[in-house]
């Protein structure tokens, strides 16, 4: 008989005399007992005896109690089709009875009262190689499903005293095991893929590139195949973000995310608890996030739990790493634009201290880059000087460890810059015209940790996150007359200094309690503290100054039930208090999910969702558009309010992924402020706006290759007062129709990928062109080859990538400045979207 190597499970079962119970549990390799037939010949055997042989040769899985067992006497021979008619003719004739939980039958004697014993089981799991800790893993215990905490932490009880798992993270081999009760188990996976090397476990089964379908709405991504997309590695969690279906890819707004119809500001970034408000990030061969700090990404498009607060679009939570305990290491990623590099080190064996820095080390802007048009984009281009010029740069600090207790905490510390200007001179026939644009944007933030599981099994955290953001804009225009004899007099021009600063302190606490098997129950509190502040001075005036702040409280309570095993409930709901608004907001939420068999799945979400801040868009007579973070305070800026109903079906079977997923969401309070300088026009209006559509993705693994497609069909749509039609329109950001696919194959050491993006279009400013109603294309193919290589402990990857390659004239409405050239007429500038790049790079890891 082939018996799976492992630990003896006889020497780490708790022994009692006081109860007499033994569990009899043998797990064999994979007997498939259904149809199976077993013979059972006995003469005068106890019944225990005769168990035992049953598991020894047939691979029965029992739980008994052997000196009951053993008072009862066999005498038989005969042939049963399975294991439960056999285990129901043997105890037909004693006080006995049992039940199947899974493949364990346990025996019990019915006659008397039994005492029901509630067992707990906690641990956490973690990178094998490393010590990393593992969020949002997935566990299945004696089958029933449940996911672990933000740092890899997990509690569960049962009835049953001993405790099957499977545990499961992307980009690691899956593990199966078990245990006894207990608490502080330290559960190691294997990675896939160490430093740059690939590691294969014959046998075993990796968690791919990402998981869809667990839950409505939400999106897990494996960070560690987004190096292997095209790009110069630097945006690799960029890169990988926009390929995801309901996250917008066309226009290549790299600021911001546009997931499911949402505004600018209407969604959240996170990095370890923290609010990364955004860099302008004019460039989009940078990411928002350093790859190398990025360990988990978790993308939640709409209907989320309600441990979630103040956001009604959709939310992306990215945990950063925190540094290897066993031996240091070290990462560098050099390209043809950055330099990238990071370093961990292990201090006192349970904690370590990792650094990253990103910085450009040449101007990456020249000015082919910078489109220069009247009218349409597709006509020629002015002849005009532009000189641009950009600086990026970005620090990581992490430490964190864990206590001789198994408490874990972390301090996670971050800051990133950026700096973009350039200044435009043309001379025409009847004018001149000069402008010159500096901004600079500065991203603070910071969190400290402390999570800490109780020997009655509950888990607790505490954190304490802060974020700040300063954005300075300096702008100045000025348009002269140069017809007539001397006559060289300005007739339009303006000199700005513009600064918008959002800062935001919070205290949050969250609570794990397990009630039972079927049963979680989550609860948590917390407080923030938000300060927004926006000037804008002409000429030495101060033309509008103001300091707003807030303080809020917050509660939130949601039970996990699983009434049976293929149903999960989470009923949920959140109250925040807003000290200035001296209001309650209640938002109830709730997920379920339903496994209609072993491969179909059904979920299905809504909530109510407010948020208390606002990124409010000012557009100019020109159709500029700028935005300014202000304090929601129910009078010229409302709270936001919003309503999800997501549903989804997904098919998951031998490598193969299939899902639809549906949504509506609705947001009322959206702020929009009317700057008609010339026409002393200054307006603020109030609109709403509806987002509808549906996600199709289709996901296949191969060997060691995968694939996948997706299509979303989507509208959004606002209403404002001021529209000359009194009704829904077009919101700038609506697309109808994007199509994404991207393929990976893996020849080791070779590696190839290619990814494609359609997109049909946005809505364009009427200040653009003509027909604002028209529509134009976005189109974009992208490839990469790369080469891996190891000597020893030392691993390089050297890669080339080509974006754009059919070079495809791509619109990028964002970052668009507008600035007139005579009474009546205007010319755009704006950053033009990625055209034929070729980019190479060199990855080290040692």
């Amino acid at each position: 008989m082939n018996v799976k190597p492992g630990k003896n499970i006889w020497s780490i079962l708790p022994w009692n005399r006081i109860s007499g119970f033994l569990l009899v549990l043998l797990l064999v390799s994979q007997v498939q007992l259904k149809g199976q037939s077993i013979e059972i010949d006995a003469v005068s055997k106890p019944l225990n005896h005769v168990l035992m042989e049953m598991v020894q040769e047939y691979g029965v899985q029992l739980s008994f109690d052997d000196q009951l067992l053993s008072g009862y006497t066999i005498t038989l021979n005969k042939n049963f089709e399975n294991a439960e008619e056999a285990i129901a003719f043997l105890i037909k004739d004693y006080p006995l009875d049992f039940r199947q939980i899974g493949e364990v039958f346990t025996l019990y004697n019915k006659d008397l009262v039994q005492i029901i014993k509630n067992y707990r089981l906690s641990g956490r799991v973690v990178d094998s190689k490393t010590g990393e800790t593992l969020p949002y893993s997935h566990i299945i215990i004696n089958q029933s499903g449940m996911v672990t905490d933000f740092n890899g932490n997990f509690s569960f009880v049962s009835t049953d005293s001993l405790f099957r798992l499977t545990i499961s993270y992307l980009g690691y081999y899956i593990e199966d095991t078990t245990l006894s009760p207990g608490i502080e188990y330290v559960l190691e996976l294997t990675p896939s893929l160490i430093g740059l090397k690939e590691v294969v476990i014959k046998g075993s089964i990796i968690e791919r590139s990402g998981q869809l379908g667990e839950e409505a709405g939400v999106i897990r991504l494996n960070h560690k195949i987004a190096y292997r997309l095209p790009g110069n590695g630097d945006n690799a969690l960029f890169n990988f973000l926009r390929l995801q279906p309901g996250i917008l890819a066309a226009g290549e707004r790299s600021t911001e995310l546009v997931i499911w119809g949402s505004y600018s500001g209407h969604s959240k970034i996170m990095f370890d608890g923290f609010t990364i408000f955004g860099l302008k990030n004019f460039n989009d061969n940078i990411s928002f996030v350093n790859p190398y700090m990025a360990k988990d990404i978790k993308v939640l498009k709409g209907g989320y739990s309600a441990e979630y607060d103040d956001r009604v679009g959709g939310i992306v939570d990215i945990s950063g790493i925190n540094g290897n305990t066993n031996n240091p290491s070290i990462n560098l990623n050099i390209n043809n634009m950055t330099v990238n590099g990071m370093a961990s080190i292990p201090l006192k064996k349970r904690s370590s201290l990792t650094f990253a820095y990103r910085h450009t080390y040449y101007n990456l802007y020249d000015e082919d880059d910078l489109n220069i048009s009247r009218g349409r984009p597709n006509r020629r281009k002015y002849e005009i000087n532009v000189y641009p010029d950009y600086l990026f740069r970005d620090f990581n600090l992490k430490y964190a460890g864990s206590t001789a207790g198994d408490d874990n905490y972390f301090i996670s510390l971050y800051e990133g810059r950026d700096q973009f200007s350039y200044s435009v001179e043309q001379e025409k026939a009847m004018a001149d015209i000069s402008q010159e644009v500096e901004e600079e944007n500065r991203q603070l933030g910071g969190s400290a940790f402390y999570g800490k599981t109780w020997k009655n099994g509950v888990n607790s955290h505490l954190s304490i996150n802060v974020s700040g953001l300063n954005k300075e804009l300096y702008e100045k225009q000025i348009v002269t007359r140069t017809f007539g004899m001397g006559d060289n007099s300005p007739w339009s021009g303006r000199e700005v200094l513009f600064n918008n600063r959002i800062f935001e302190v919070s205290i949050k606490n969250k609570t794990y309690v397990p009630l039972s098997e079927r049963q979680m129950l989550e609860a948590g509190w917390n407080y923030t503290y938000e300060s927004v502040s926006f000037s804008e001075d002409s000429l030495d005036n101060t033309m509008v100054s103001s300091t707003d702040e807030s303080h809020r409280i917050g509660l939130f309570l949601q039970d996990e039930i699983k009434p049976v095993g293929s149903l999960s409930i989470r009923p949920g709901v959140r109250m925040d208090y807003p000290l200035h608004l001296e209001r309650i907001y209640i938002q109830p939420r709730i997920q379920l999910s339903l496994d209609l068999t072993d491969h179909w799945r059904l979920n299905g979400a809504a909530g109510i969702y407010n948020q208390f801040i606002s990124e409010t868009s000012v557009i100019d007579e020109l159709g500029n558009y700028r935005y300014v973070w202000a304090i929601c305070n129910n009078d010229n800026v409302p709270v936001l309010k919003a309503s999800h109903f997501v549903g989804g079906l997904t098919y998951s079977n031998n490598g193969l992924t299939l899902g639809i997923e549906s949504f509506y969401k609705t947001t009322t309070g959206i702020t929009r402020y009317r700057n008609f300088w010339r026409e002393g026009i200054q307006d603020v209006y109030q609109g709403e706006a509806r987002m509808y559509g549906m996600d199709l993705l289709i996901k296949k693994y191969f060997r060691k290759h995968e694939a996948w497609a997706s299509y979303t069909l989507s509208k959004t749509e606002e209403y404002f007062p001021y529209m000359i039609i009194d009704d829904y329109r077009d919101a700038p950001q609506d697309q109808r129709h994007e199509i994404k696919g991207a393929l990976l194959l893996n020849f080791n050491p070779l590696f190839f990928s290619t990814n494609y993006v359609y997109g049909s279009g946005f809505r364009a400013p009427r200040s653009i062109f003509n027909n604002p109603e028209e529509r134009y294309p976005y189109s974009r193919l992208d490839m990469a080859l790369f080469y891996r290589h190891s000597i020893k402990n030392y691993h390089f990857e050297a890669g080339l990538s080509i974006l754009n390659v059919l070079n495809h004239e791509n619109i990028k409405y964002s970052n668009v400045i507008r600035i007139p050239d005579s009474p009546t007429t205007n010319i755009s500038i704006h950053a033009e979207a990625v055209p034929f790049t070729p980019t190479i790079y060199l990855n080290m890891a040692f």
